[in-house]
């Protein structure tokens, strides 16, 4: 199985950030979700995940087998998986886990560019920045609109 970077740390390419549809989720709740779906539908996974029928799209199992393969599952296919195979929240199947994989509260802590009056920066999320750069927007309409800023 393949090692994920930690929520919001920066991944085996030396980048930045992990994008947050790109974080990896563990496999397991959501093959045994699909499972027993599968179990209480009497139902083979395989016509669950939608290749019983002509025309229907084979991502769904693709994606399964990919996951039983890796033992684990990016966010983004396991959100996907879970609104078209179960119609279930990804909260549902990993609870606490999966809001810890997808929250992007990691503090901002680069120095801002030179001329930069707010710790706002191009493609930066954080909580922080993206206040100041609201605050900085708010400001700069009142500038405009001749009126003092708060």
């Amino acid at each position: 199985m393949a090692t994920a970077a930690a929520p919001g740390q920066p991944d085996s390419t030396g980048g930045g950030r992990v994008p947050v549809e790109r974080r990896r989720l563990p496999a397991a709740p959501l093959l045994a979700a699909i499972g027993s779906l599968a179990h209480r539908r009497r139902l083979p996974v395989e016509e669950l995940l939608g290749l019983g029928a002509e025309g229907r799209n084979p991502w769904p199992l693709r994606a399964v087998r990919d996951a039983e393969a890796a033992g684990e599952v990016t966010v983004r296919t396991a959100e996907r998986l879970c609104d078209l195979v179960l119609g279930w929240h990804p909260r549902m199947v990993w609870g606490d886990l999966y809001d810890a994989t997808v929250a992007d509260d990691t503090p901002h802590t680069a120095a801002a560019p030179a001329g930069t009056t707010t710790g706002w920066r191009q493609g930066c999320r954080c909580l922080a920045c993206r206040e100041a750069n609201r605050a900085a927007i708010a400001r700069s309409h009142a500038r405009k609109a001749g009126e003092r800023p708060a």
